[in-house]
């Protein structure tokens, strides 16, 4: 009788040491953490989305320093806003001030051609050569703004997470170099090292907004409607 209970004892204490290795066999495994991206990760993936842009609309403020169109009338640059239609039509309707006065320019770019309209005609006509302002190369995948995002924004941080209008913002900061910025925004820079701020949404790597600071100046470039429908004229 004892022998038999001695050996219920040992086979139960076999039972617990195999359930409990079981146990531990079939137990959830340990989730491995995700490494959160890098500043230099995000910009990457926020410019491949605006290369797979199919239309955007876009203003661009200048502040400071003026941006000279014309030497002849000196007309100054102000401001700039249109729309993007992939992958090479863009028009935007430019404010300028000149001779003591404002005037609304309209301007096209297609691929027979770059248009603007007389101030005083309304009539579109072939644009002067020479032209600073070209904002089609901002949409160059070669040059333009995914290519700054990806290779050209030098020390990225990650400067927060901001809420604009109920969408939340991952906001960068970093440095830029002037040259970089040739092709994307002539004529507005100086040539130096520059602080550039982005603004890229959270949820989708959309770029909503650049804004470049240098001595004497400000410019500021703001992206919305990302692939919603856009329109853009055909002068008859």
């Amino acid at each position: 009788m004892a022998k038999n209970l001695q050996s219920r004892v040992v086979w139960a204490g076999l039972c617990a040491a195999l359930l409990a290795g079981c146990g531990s066999l079939f137990a959830a495994p340990t989730a491995t953490p995700v490494p959160t991206p890098t500043p230099i990760e995000y910009l990457g993936r926020a410019a491949k989305v605006f290369e797979t842009m199919q239309s955007v609309q876009f203003k661009l403020l200048h502040t400071g320093d003026p941006v000279i169109l014309d030497q002849q009338l000196g007309a100054k640059f102000l401001e700039a806003s249109g729309a993007y239609q992939a992958p090479d039509q863009l028009f935007a309707q430019v404010k300028v001030e000149a001779l003591g006065n404002l005037f609304t320019l309209k301007m096209l770019w297609r691929p027979d051609g770059a248009l603007m309209t007389n101030p005083l005609t309304g009539m579109y006509g072939p644009q002067p050569a020479g032209m600073p302002l070209a904002p089609l190369a901002l949409f160059d995948k070669t040059a333009g703004i995914s290519h700054l995002l990806a290779a050209e924004i030098l020390n990225p941080q990650v400067a927060g997470i901001e809420d604009v209008e109920g969408v939340q913002l991952r906001h960068f900061t970093g440095d830029v170099s002037a040259l970089a910025l040739k092709t994307i925004l002539p004529g507005t820079l100086a040539d130096a090292n520059l602080k550039i701020d982005l603004w890229v949404q959270v949820d989708n790597d959309r770029l909503t907004r650049i804004q470049v600071t240098a001595p004497g100046s400000e410019t500021q470039l703001e992206f919305f409607g990302h692939n919603e429908p856009v329109e853009i004229p055909t002068p008859q």
